[in-house]
């Protein structure tokens, strides 16, 4: 399970899935784009419709991913515990969750935290160097072999990611810099019209 605003998808995106099928026997992958987000004073001028092609069209050549638009779909901010019970619902197992570093670490601060601990394990990817961040109440394991584990894991992977971030891209986008190499070929004109037009830089 992968979320993310995905405000654009960029290659950083597709590097932490593509590790995450690397390094684990994952069935497969569900990267669920938010819709409205509700950790963000401003909502995204692209909207979650088209947000939601772009992540398919990016992923559209690795079969184990499929993009789901079920925050897309929701009416109102939906806050990240919702999708999880969601999730849950759907399957007959523990998912795992998929996340870089930086949103580990501020898990906490996230609305009805901690109760994604009984929804979830974890899988952080890091990337070399960076410290890592213990959160009370999660215990820290190893996904490489076939334990069958109840919620409430976290298990670290150290991974070579690119160093690029959503706000980074959209800069670069407005201030006309090369992005051909952080952007996918496919959605990449897509992406540079869509924000040119909105004319300014969302957090």
């Amino acid at each position: 399970m992968f979320g993310g605003s995905f405000d654009p998808p960029h290659v950083g995106h597709k590097a932490l899935v593509q590790a995450a099928l690397d390094g684990l026997d994952l069935d497969g992958v569900w990267v669920i784009p938010v819709g409205k987000p509700v950790h963000r004073t401003l909502t995204p001028r692209v909207s979650p419709q088209q947000r939601f092609l772009w992540v398919q069209k990016m992923f559209a050549n690795m079969p184990k991913v499929h993009v789901f638009d079920w925050e897309v779909c929701q009416e109102n901010p939906t806050p990240t515990i919702d999708m999880m019970r969601w999730v849950n619902e759907q399957l007959d197992s523990v998912p795992l969750w998929l996340m870089g570093m930086d949103a580990w670490r501020g898990l906490p601060s996230w609305v009805a935290y901690p109760e994604h601990i009984e929804w979830c394990n974890v899988l952080v990817l890091d990337r070399q160097g960076e410290a890592l961040k213990q959160h009370d109440g999660w215990c820290e394991v190893n996904f490489d072999d076939d334990s069958v584990l109840s919620a409430g894991h976290v298990a670290y992977i150290h991974v070579d990611l690119p160093n690029v971030s959503a706000t980074q891209i959209r800069q670069a986008i407005l201030t006309g810099q090369d992005v051909s190499t952080i952007l996918d070929a496919r959605i990449m004109e897509e992406i540079q019209t869509a924000y040119r037009s909105c004319g300014d830089i969302h957090e």
